[in-house]
């Protein structure tokens, strides 16, 4: 097909938008790439010009499955999200088709894959691309904070030249005075300011819960169980 027939940035996002929604995703964001720190890009920056959009898309993860976890992630939600990775790189597969098909490139990045294990890094930094994209911000957790459903939610990117609407990021909204995910990390990884996370003892309870019986990689859970979305309702109702 013609490049110039998808010259509106608009109605392609919405394109990509309604294909993104009906294969189950619940959050659908576009990010200009030039505007992600190059450290959270670990892909050559020849290659990074030629994407100048990101796409962000997420899937809200089931509350259900979240209330088995306790103190470690159960084996429900070892599988859950396990499957729900396996659902976000077939969504960014597709997307990735629609894409090439109409004539343009696209680079999807897998939803959990590690490329730096000394800082434990992917390709991406789909949290950050998510919040240029508009879909939350970084919350005292290190995660993406979504309003609606806190950090409740997974992501997967996509780096393309197709003309997109850009979203804008949510630079307003914080955590505030929310501490649910500092009572619940069970090492006290998570502190009041976002900036003293202990990515050291985070990633340490992370090995040892990935050697469960049933687990077999690195997930937590607790504080994405904490984290229910509600941060910003009780904020706004503490400052009437």
């Amino acid at each position: 097909m013609d490049p110039r027939d998808f010259s509106d940035n608009r109605k392609n996002y919405d394109l990509l938008k309604e294909r993104a929604l009906s294969c189950g995703l619940a959050f659908f964001g576009v990010a200009a790439t030039a505007q992600i720190p190059s450290e959270y890009l670990l892909i050559e920056t020849d290659l990074i010009k030629q994407f100048p959009y990101a796409i962000s898309a997420g899937y809200r993860l089931s509350k259900a499955v979240l209330q088995t976890i306790d103190t470690a992630p159960s084996l429900l939600y070892s599988m859950h999200y396990r499957r729900v990775n396996t659902l976000l790189d077939h969504t960014a597969l597709m997307l990735a088709t629609v894409i090439q098909q109409s004539g343009f490139e696209a680079l999807p990045i897998p939803a959990s894959q590690v490329v730096d294990w000394t800082a434990e890094k992917g390709t991406v930094s789909h949290r950050h691309v998510a919040f240029q994209a508009g879909l939350g911000w970084i919350g005292r957790n290190n995660l993406l904070v979504n309003p609606n459903c806190g950090s409740q939610l997974r992501l997967v990117s996509i780096l393309t030249d197709f003309p997109l609407e850009v979203n804008q990021p949510s630079i307003q909204e914080d955590c505030g005075d929310c501490l649910d995910c500092v009572r619940a990390c069970p090492v006290e990884a998570i502190k009041r300011e976002r900036k003293d996370f202990d990515f050291a003892a985070c990633s340490a309870k992370l090995n040892e819960f990935s050697r469960i019986r049933g687990i077999g990689h690195k997930i937590c859970g607790v504080c994405v169980k904490a984290c229910w979305g509600q941060a910003s309702l009780r904020r706004h109702l503490s400052q009437e």
